[in-house]
């Protein structure tokens, strides 16, 4: 099924990209959704405006990521959790744990921004990238401690 993207979609499309897809995915997940409708003749006219908008959007976007990435460079915080001796951690630090901890600190992040290849599972010392923007992006340390018992 032919379809036009209304909402960018991170690693499938962006607003007003015309592309065929599955008609289940079509069906189930994006039209439902409201993340794209059917390619009609009016509606690819249509898709003209959404890249302006796209753009427009892009810039904004843009701004507003370079606002946060002030806050964010050179950052460091820490988050503790429990873990044995040998300094392995029963659970594990998320991108869920992560926004959670700049949310404190009164910054605005989604998990989704976070580029953590895989959970932290030990303590110490780590670097993970905050990808705030696809031209916006820093690191901050974040020291993860064992919970004095």
């Amino acid at each position: 099924m032919k379809v036009i993207f209304i909402q960018n979609i991170k690693g499938v499309a962006q607003i007003g990209d015309i592309k065929n897809v599955a008609d289940g995915y079509a069906r189930n997940h994006l039209l439902p959704n409201k993340l794209a409708r059917q390619a009609t003749a009016e509606a690819v006219k249509q898709s003209e405006s959404l890249k302006k908008k796209r753009v427009e959007v892009y810039a904004v976007d843009k701004e507003h990521a370079l606002e946060i990435l002030k806050s964010l460079e050179g950052m460091s915080f820490d988050i503790v959790e429990d873990a044995n001796e040998e300094g392995h951690l029963y659970g594990s630090v998320s991108e869920k744990l992560i926004v959670k901890a700049l949310k404190d600190k009164k910054i605005a992040v989604k998990e989704d921004q976070v580029n953590l290849p895989e959970h932290i599972k030990t303590v110490g010392e780590h670097e993970v990238e905050i990808e705030l923007h696809p031209e916006v992006k820093t690191k901050v340390k974040i020291n993860v401690l064992a919970k004095e018992e």
